[in-house]
């Protein structure tokens, strides 16, 4: 782990390296398919997803406009929660702020489940007391330990649904590369990983699972982000 010097952030590293990507014909949707061997170059994730004080001092540091009265969540702002209520853009500004990007799905997906194809961070099995789901509003980023992945990231699904920095094509993995692929070229839709703590399905928890069901221009309660680097200044 290493803290990112521009934001204070925790940030866990992922190795080079192969794992498997989507599922199985018999286990995932249609958009999942097919599961195959996809190599990544190393990169930095963020141990947790962005929270609403590190926003705020993003909007501080850069003079950037956000309206947290109108955007202000029934539950308030609270200082460890996840920062929700951001468009696509609103979440790139503050990832690229922060020395890097939005995570492409490839980049979420390996540090949600590690290289052997499991189906949630934690194994193979579903635990609903292992992430935030079927409850009122979200949790403080980082509240459940239980749900590390592989390689220590934490709320890889649950608490928040994330921005990723792909367009969303149904028929990707159909003619994507297996090095570094970086999303369809174009689209309607921005990938989402991850599930909302407003769910209760295990399925949309699954790490496999692709959502592409709200716009990236419009800002959601059940939506977040986090920040992935190549590298690390200082």
């Amino acid at each position: 782990m290493k803290l990112n010097p521009l934001d204070g952030s925790e940030m866990i590293w992922i190795p080079e390296g192969d794992f498997l990507m989507g599922s199985k014909a018999s286990m995932g949707e249609d958009d999942e398919l097919p599961q195959r061997s996809v190599t990544l170059d190393g990169y930095w994730i963020g141990k947790n997803t962005v929270m609403v004080k590190q926003y705020l001092d993003f909007c501080t540091a850069t003079r950037y406009e956000y309206e947290w009265l109108g955007n202000e969540p029934r539950w308030g702002w609270q200082d460890r929660h996840p920062m929700t209520a951001v468009t696509w853009e609103e979440a790139r500004a503050y990832a690229q702020w922060a020395g890097g990007d939005l995570p492409t799905e490839a980049q979420w997906e390996k540090a949600a489940r590690g290289r052997d194809g499991r189906a949630y961070p934690w194994g193979d099995s579903w635990d609903s007391g292992k992430c935030v789901n079927s409850a009122s509003s979200p949790q403080n980023a980082g509240s459940l330990p239980n749900s590390t992945s592989p390689y220590g990231v934490l709320d890889m699904t649950g608490n928040v649904l994330q921005w990723c920095l792909d367009w969303y094509d149904k028929t990707y993995y159909a003619y994507a590369p297996l090095h570094n692929p970086n999303g369809a070229s174009r689209g309607v839709f921005r990938v989402l990983r991850g599930g909302s703590w407003v769910y209760a399905n295990p399925r949309y928890f699954r790490c496999a699972h692709r959502s592409n069901l709200l716009l990236p221009d419009v800002r959601y309660s059940v939506v977040g982000f986090r920040v992935a680097c190549r590298t690390l200044s200082g």
